[in-house]
Parts: structure tokens; C-alpha cells; sequence
């Protein structure tokens, strides 16, 4: 695609998130007629009118109804893909159904690197940026974390680096893939509707995977991709790439990059980074810095790695320890909403966790995360939300002999948890669920905890 491709064309944009409204002014200078649908209305700013005038709008629950009258339709992430065939079924002709994902990278004239996975994504792709910052390379990350790339989009140029995270709802229409593709571990997620407002979801994994692999799939033979190579789906997204491969493990050691458990990197066979002279914590953060370095093969040194770890921050709500209160602890991973990343973050610390958890659902097991939590230094556990029962349904299978207790609110979870925490423990919000039933989203979640334990 072009921009000349949309001159005189009839564009819809369907759902008003922020990366499809990114998009307006380009469209708009571009020439294109352009319609915002959108289910409801608050989810349109105000002044949107006012300021793109030719702006045509449609609302409500027919938002999706005759648009087979489009040459193009950008769907938003949040949208079902199924909702928009549905819709074009019966229609006169077919649009090209696209994304902003898709615009860019098959626009933009420089290098873009990728990165998808269930979780560690916006780490990786952070600490990616970190190094190449390090090297003294031009960078901008964006995608799923940040700013969207259009709203940013004028200031590049074909000399700055683009890291992008991309969730599966942002690969699962894609045509083109970045350069380079960088896969970390896939579990399971999104298998049932977040909210009403974003009511996205794979019907199963294997669509959830199937998506994920839009990352590599169109790659060229000039391209790579880097990925988790103890992790059966990360290995089967790879193998669809025509480009060249390099493989991270922690198990083998004839893999292209072998993690130890003790924090020796080894690159090619051969002794390259030694992790215990950073202050990176946690073996899932470590693989995530391993996956960052083998994508920068050709870009960075040691001493760029050492540098861009030495500025790295753990992001936001991910096991980020906020504060200590009279020798305690208290650790924020608002972001672990899925099982696996929970699993993670219990492997993080040595001392006794009293785990604070529960949410709304993801249609996903709990069973491995109580079979972590039997073997894990976890104390006590407190449920909150919607998969509360069904969580401490899953620990007692497990015939855990950790107290469990299922609290109406995050306040009470926060306040049984200061009352019983001992100096030396760690109190952890790591939900292992989303966070729609009691929270704006998982940020808010990460903020109110946050509130809370220094109230």
C-alpha cells in the first residue's frame, strides 16, 4: 500500500481506538473519504467533528451494516475479524480489509523489528530499544506499548529503528511482517471477550497461535526471526518464516543462544554475557533480555548490552517493586494477567510470598499455575474477582496446604495481607486474570494496589 492508493477512495475505519484515529490526518491528507464507525458513542472524543470537518460518522449497534460501499476498511484491534466477514458476506463487493499494523510495515522504508508473545513482550521490546539507544542508533518503540506509530509517524525517517509490540489482535490481518521477528513464548490468552467494548478473542488457541504467526510468516529470506526454542508454538511460528533463524534456550546448549540457570549467556557455544553482574531479576526477564540480545546480533556489543541494561526499568505494573514497609516487600504485577506470567513472577523471588490474585476471566486453566504455586515459597494466598472460586478451586486439587482466602475487595486483600506480612516477606499482586470485572484495565488495577498498600 501507498498513500496514493487512498486518493479518491472511500475509507472506513472501524472502532474508534486510538490507532485507527491515529490514522485520520494521513488518510484525510491523502484524499480519501473517510467514515469512523463505532458502536458507541462515548468512545468518540469530543471535537472529533470540529476537527476533521469531511469526517463521516456511524454509530450504534448497526455500526458494521453496508460496508461493502468501502474500497478500504481499517479494523481496530478490539474489533473481531469474524464481525467484519460476517458483515462482507453478502455484500455487493469486497473491500481490502486492513490495519494500521499493516499500513505501516508495508510503508515504512526502514528497519522494523517486531515482537509478539503471551507475555514479556513490552520488556523485550523495551530493553531492545535500550540496547540499540546504547549502540547510539536512532529508536522509537511503539505498537502495543506507547504512543501509536502515526501519531509519531512524521518524525521518522528510513534511518530510525522501529521496535514494535504486536499483540495478536494487531498481527491477525497482517500481510507483512517486520524484518526482524522476535517470538517469546506462547501459552494461552484472549480465548473469551475482555468487556463489551472489547469484545475481541480467539475462538481457540490454535487461532491465538495461528495469529501470532503473522509475525514471521511473510517474512523474505532477508529477514530473521528470533525465538523462544523450548516453546513448541514460539518454534512452530518461526518455522514459517523464510528467513534465517536463531534459537534461545535455556535447555539446550547447542541452540544458537543457551541461557543458564545461573545467568551465563552463551552465544554460539561460546561464554558472551554474564547477567549476574546486572540488576535484572527473574529467570523470565532474563530470557527476555536473552531474545533481545540475539535479535541485535549485528547491532550491538557487550558493552552496549551492559549500558542498555544498566538504564533499563522494570515497566509499570510489572513486577515492580514499588515499596518496603517495615522490612516487607510489595511487588506489582498488575500486567501478569494470564496464568503463565503469574508462574513466572513466583520464580522471581526466594522469600516467603504472600500472592494476592484473581479477576475477571480469560477462559483459561489455572491448573499449572496451582501446580507452581505448590512448589513455590508462596505463604498464603488472597482471591479477588470473578475467577476467584474457580481459582481456589484449582489450588485445593493441589491439595496445598497454603491458606487460601477469597476477599470481596482489593482493599480488604491489601489490608489482610499488611496485617499478616512479616519482615523478610514479599506481598505481590500478580493476578494471573484480566482485570474488567472490578477495574478500568490492568494499569488501574496496578495503581489502585498501589494506593492502597501506602494508604
Amino acid at each position: 500500500m501507498e498513500w496514493s492508493d487512498f486518493r479518491d477512495k472511500k475509507i472506513g475505519l472501524l472502532g474508534a481506538g486510538k490507532e485507527n484515529l491515529s490514522l485520520l490526518p494521513w488518510l484525510t491528507r491523502a484524499g480519501g473519504s473517510i467514515t469512523l464507525h463505532e458502536q458507541f458513542d462515548q468512545q468518540i472524543p469530543k471535537g472529533l467533528i470540529k476537527q476533521f470537518a469531511e469526517l463521516k460518522l456511524v454509530v450504534g449497534a448497526a455500526h458494521l451494516d453496508h460496508l461493502d460501499v468501502y474500497d478500504y476498511l481499517f479494523r481496530a484491534p478490539g474489533l473481531p475479524v469474524d464481525r467484519v466477514t460476517k458483515s462482507l458476506a453478502n455484500g455487493s463487493k469486497l473491500p481490502v480489509v486492513t490495519s494500521v499494523t499493516d499500513l505501516f510495515l508495508s510503508i515504512f522504508p526502514g528497519q522494523v523489528i517486531g515482537v509478539t508473545g503471551t507475555k514479556g513482550k513490552g520488556t523485550t521490546a523495551t530493553m531492545i530499544g535500550n540496547f540499540l539507544e546504547a549502540a547510539g542508533k536512532q529508536v522509537v518503540v511503539a505498537g502495543n506499548i506507547g504512543r501509536p506509530i502515526f501519531d509519531i509517524f512524521e518524525t521518522l525517517s528510513d534511518q530510525v529503528i522501529v521496535v514494535l509490540e504486536l499483540s495478536s489482535f494487531q498481527l491477525e490481518d497482517v500481510k507483512h511482517s517486520p524484518n526482524i521477528a522476535v517470538v517469546l513464548p506462547v501459552t494461552e490468552e484472549h480465548l473469551q471477550p475482555l468487556s463489551s467494548v472489547s469484545p475481541n478473542y480467539h475462538h481457540s488457541r490454535v487461532d491465538y497461535v495461528e495469529a501470532k504467526s503473522n509475525i514471521a510468516k511473510f517474512q523474505t529470506v532477508d529477514d530473521s526471526v528470533v525465538f523462544a526454542g523450548d516453546d513448541p508454538s514460539a518454534t512452530q511460528i518461526a518455522l514459517t518464516s523464510l528467513g534465517s533463524k536463531r534459537r534461545v534456550s535455556t535447555i539446550n546448549p547447542q541452540a544458537d543462544y543457551f541461557l543458564q540457570t545461573n545467568g551465563q549467556l552463551f552465544k554460539h557455544g561460546q561464554a558472551f554475557f554474564d547477567f549476574n553482574k546486572t540488576a535484572i531479576r527473574g529467570q523470565h526477564f532474563l530470557l527476555d533480555a536473552a531474545l533481545a540480545i540475539s535479535a541485535l546480533e549485528d547491532y550491538i556489543t557487550k558493552e552496549d548490552i551492559a549500558k542498555g541494561l544498566a538504564n533499563f526499568k522494570t515497566l509499570p505494573h510489572r513486577l515492580e517493586l514499588f515499596t518496603t514497609i517495615d522490612g516487607v516487600a510489595f511487588v506489582d504485577d498488575s500486567y501478569a494477567t494470564a496464568p503463565d506470567a503469574t508462574i513466572a513472577a513466583l520464580s522471581a523471588f526466594r522469600q516467603p510470598i504472600i500472592l494476592l490474585a484473581g479477576g475477571s476471566s480469560k477462559g483459561v486453566s489455572f491448573s499449572q499455575l496451582a501446580q507452581a504455586v505448590s512448589h513455590s515459597t508462596v505463604i498464603k494466598v488472597l482471591l479477588i474477582g470473578q475467577e476467584a472460586k474457580r481459582l481456589s478451586q484449582a489450588l485445593a486439587k493441589e491439595s496445598l496446604k497454603i491458606p487460601i482466602e477469597i476477599c470481596h475487595s482489593l482493599e480488604e486483600a491489601v489490608r489482610l495481607a499488611k496485617v499478616q506480612a512479616k519482615e523478610g516477606e514479599v506481598v505481590m499482586l500478580s493476578p494471573a486474570c484480566a482485570s474488567k470485572d472490578m477495574f478500568a484495565d490492568a494499569a488501574d488495577r496496578g495503581e489502585q494496589f498501589q494506593a492502597l498498600v501506602r494508604k
